[in-house]
């Protein structure tokens, strides 16, 4: 790795352990703390995708996976905040350079939230498009100052990415969930708000520079690989946690050391070699694929192996909760948190069942349906 890449790095390990501390907190109020959200301004984690040319970090796949999975060791929703940043921005790399600048600022604070997901509505007008709907699932909306929220639009085949400033939106804070809560993944209303054309993107054609992260067969990459090291990290978090647990703490019937107890042993040993494995692939797999994108069996591959991740993930942390018994249970020990928000991220469409379809079509010589094959 680069200098440069290191002190990102750097930065997202020190963030993590600082988000452990505060996991509670975060948990509670269902949002990131401002001194929290203020380091990773500084830090530039939440817009690593951003281009260079306008004063951004410019890093790919791999970077912001080890940055995200160092962070989600520490506190699942804050790495899921730093990934969403990110990834949500993707499409500007189809905006002009001058006009992206312009929302960036100087220097660069461009904190996105919003949806991919087309549930709005656009009609073109003079200059633009006026966009009304409303929008689930934003997460890290409340510490976002930009919002990317698709649309629909009226005599448009392809739905379109509307970029509107986060203070012409409206927060309606309905999350309420059983994990990840720290995310605020709360809904977005807007009502006829005007938003130039040049703020609006669809993907298609070539984007405004020839970058690597824009390639047509590597969004999935992009966006896949760092919700993929939320749930390794989560899954790393537990297997450190209960290995600092078991040293100091018995079970509920014994008062024997959980370290010393057989089947803890045994689950810390599958569990381990589970992720690591599952890790290593995952590394492999998409540095592979970003070499070569035209190589549909590496991009195949690597689709695939983020779905095995997060089901490896989840049953390892599930191992590990299991053996420990009921101390695992309790809310002040380092397993129950990890395995909800675990149950939470596995409902990313990068881990759907029809993933692994489209895998099995491409290593099959069928061309599967959707994108990014």
């Amino acid at each position: 790795m680069s200098a440069t890449t290191n002190s990102y790095l750097d930065s997202a390990v020190r963030i993590g352990g600082r988000a452990a501390k505060a996991a509670d907190q975060i948990e509670q109020d269902l949002s990131l703390p401002s001194a929290l959200v203020d380091d990773l301004i500084s830090s530039g984690l939440l817009q690593l995708y951003l281009r260079e040319s306008v004063g951004g970090p410019g890093q790919g796949a791999m970077v912001a996976y080890h940055c995200v999975d160092a962070i989600a060791r520490g506190d699942g929703s804050t790495a899921w905040c730093v990934m969403v940043s990110s990834t949500t921005g993707y499409l500007t790399g189809w905006l002009e350079a001058d006009v992206l600048a312009e929302m960036a600022g100087s220097p660069p604070d461009f904190r996105v939230a919003g949806s991919f997901r087309p549930q709005g509505k656009a009609t073109a007008v003079s200059g633009g498009y006026q966009i009304s709907g409303r929008w689930d699932f934003c997460s890290g909306i409340e510490h976002a100052n930009w919002a990317m929220l698709a649309c629909t639009v009226e005599g448009e085949s392809t739905s379109r990415a509307m970029f509107v400033p986060a203070d012409e939106v409206e927060i309606v804070r309905t999350w309420s969930v059983m994990g990840m809560a720290g995310t605020g993944s709360h809904d977005v209303v807007v009502r006829d708000v005007f938003v130039p054309k040049e703020r609006s993107a669809t993907g298609e054609g070539p984007p405004d520079e020839d970058l690597r992260l824009y390639h047509p067969r590597l969004l999935r990459m992009a966006t896949h690989a760092p919700v993929t090291a939320v749930t390794l990290g989560l899954a790393q978090g537990a297997i450190d946690g209960v290995a600092s647990l078991a040293a100091k703490s018995g079970s509920s019937g014994s008062e024997q050391l959980l370290q010393h107890r057989p089947d803890v042993q045994t689950a810390m040993g599958e569990a381990t070699a589970a992720v690591v494995a599952a890790r290593a692939g995952v590394i492999d797999a998409t540095q592979r694929a970003w070499d070569d994108p035209e190589d549909s069996l590496a991009v195949a591959e690597a689709r695939l192996l983020y779905v095995h991740a997060g089901r490896v993930s989840l049953d390892a942390v599930q191992r590990l909760f299991h053996a420990v018994g009921t101390p695992a249970a309790m809310r002040a020990n380092p397993i129950e948190r990890r395995l909800r928000d675990l149950y939470v991220a596995l409902q990313f469409p990068a881990f759907a069942p029809s993933v692994v379809l489209g895998g099995g079509q491409t290593m099959l010589g069928i061309d599967p349906d959707g994108q990014g094959w």
